[in-house]
């Protein structure tokens, strides 16, 4: 499974990992792994699935909320496709934790069958209105 993990050349200093490697982590890894969905507002409306335990980040200030993560944590990004560069430097803000980018994104998770779970309004992350 190690190998399948590499340098995402757009996202200097993340490393991809694949649908079946994030599926397979999520027993295992589950208290050390934070999974953010990186989406915007629209993407989560056309299509209203996350992958289960993921933090949905619409309305959210990710650099501020990398800094309140809990240390040694696993933490996987994942868009609709692939992660926007305007992501690219997060890794930077902790070198503390370590980073993945979910390969070819949630297409990719629903294409491989994985289980998902329904946007609500108690799914992820939201601020306060």
């Amino acid at each position: 499974m190690w190998e399948l993990l590499q340098r995402n050349q757009g996202l200097r200093g993340m490393v991809e990992i694949s649908p079946a490697d994030l599926s397979a982590l999520l027993g295992p890894l589950f208290s050390k792994l934070i999974i953010l969905d990186l989406r915007r507002q629209d993407e989560v409306n056309d299509y209203p699935y996350i992958i289960p335990g993921a933090l949905l980040t619409t309305k959210v200030d990710v650099p501020v909320l990398i800094t309140w993560l809990p240390l040694r944590s696993w933490v996987v990004l994942y868009a609709t496709d692939d992660v926007p560069r305007s992501y690219s430097r997060l890794h930077l803000l902790r070198n503390d934790l370590s980073f993945y980018v979910l390969s070819a994104g949630l297409r990719a998770w629903w294409r491989a069958g994985f289980a998902m779970e329904t946007v609500s309004l108690y799914a992820g992350l939201r601020a306060r209105d």
